[in-house]
């Protein structure tokens, strides 16, 4: 990745969303964007143009993550975006994926594994956590 590339935390638990913002930071490319609790906080924040990857979960109050990733995909968003959940079936891998998600994270994965799902689908790919 070059220069500094932004990235929007959507997560309900603030501990969880801090802690993805600080393992992130500590890369001298990364920059978070904003952190945001719901979809419904972070819709506004996501017509930015300089958000280059959104990172969320599946399991939100107002809306689940795979809901979000329709919407987004109606709008034709320019960044690409990671699931990062605790749930691990194929199922609910595979509609991600469908959903139109670059890269599906356990929240088991270990932190390398977020910074390389970043990378990866920030340059076109796609990252499936190895766990």
């Amino acid at each position: 990745m070059s220069g500094h590339d932004k990235i929007a935390l959507i997560d309900d638990h603030v501990v969880v969303r801090s802690g993805f913002a600080q393992l992130l930071t500590l890369e001298p490319d990364i920059t978070i964007a904003g952190q945001y609790a719901s979809a419904a906080e972070a819709w506004p924040a996501l017509t930015r143009p300089d958000i280059d990857v959104v990172i969320m979960d599946i399991s939100m109050p107002d809306e689940n993550g795979l809901q979000l990733l329709a919407r987004l995909r109606e709008r034709k968003t320019s960044f690409r975006t990671i699931i990062l959940s605790i749930y691990d079936t194929p199922a609910f891998v595979q509609s991600a994926l469908d959903a139109g998600a670059g890269a599906y994270l356990t929240k088991r994965c270990g932190p390398e594994e977020l910074v390389q799902a970043v990378r990866s689908v920030h340059q076109g790919g796609c990252y499936l956590c190895a766990d």
